[in-house]
């Protein structure tokens, strides 16, 4: 069966998201990786910043060929970008989202983050939203393998809400984990025993 016309534009929409996603972590880790200093203790989380840099450059474009392949209903191009776009995704997104807080708040993490507190500061932020914004990710990526692939050649069909649920308990999970490994402490700055605005 080929791709319903009506989960086209559902194609395009996820394929978006990711790129739209992916494309401003390459921005952000990026400059972090940039302005971390050079110092051997920051070794760690210059190596983890660039990767996760590099990758999200990767699939920010891989990603859209895999939504292209799903939209033409391509059984080369879709399943060719399918696998190009996961490599990366598994390889480089998947590992730096246990890498960047190993690196960050480690013992070498939270000297480089004193040597450099507004890098250190930055790359506890951008970790969070990075963290929060994983399964997102995951689930724009099913969502495109569901309408290209496996709704037309399966027949499966599965309740948005159903997905909505599991995504918010997901994330539910995720937060709890990176509050109990002292993600959302205070980062280093110097002014961090007062409060910005006179609320953070």
């Amino acid at each position: 069966m080929p791709v319903l016309d009506a989960d086209k534009p559902k194609i395009v929409f996820h394929a978006a998201m990711m790129s739209i996603q992916n494309f401003g972590f390459f921005v952000m880790y990026f400059a972090i990786w940039l302005a971390t200093p050079a110092a051997d203790v920051c070794a760690e989380s210059r190596f983890a910043e660039g990767f996760m840099a590099l990758t999200c450059f990767l699939v920010s474009f891989l990603c859209i060929g895999m939504g292209f392949g799903g939209y033409v209903d391509d059984g080369f191009t879709f399943p060719f970008y399918w696998i190009a776009h996961a490599v990366p995704a598994v390889g480089g997104y998947t590992t730096c989202t246990f890498l960047i807080p190993m690196a960050r708040f480690s013992e070498t993490g939270e000297a480089c983050a004193t040597l450099a507190p507004v890098v250190g500061s930055a790359v506890q932020a951008v970790y969070i939203v990075h963290a929060g914004l994983y399964w997102c990710y995951v689930c724009n990526m099913v969502s495109v393998t569901y309408f290209s692939f496996l709704k037309p050649t399966f027949g499966l069909k599965f309740k948005a809400s159903i997905c909505v649920a599991l995504l918010a308990l997901i994330e539910a999970i995720v937060f709890g984990a990176m509050a109990q490994y002292g993600v959302f402490a205070a980062s280093p700055l110097p002014s961090a025993s007062k409060k910005l605005f006179g609320m953070f």
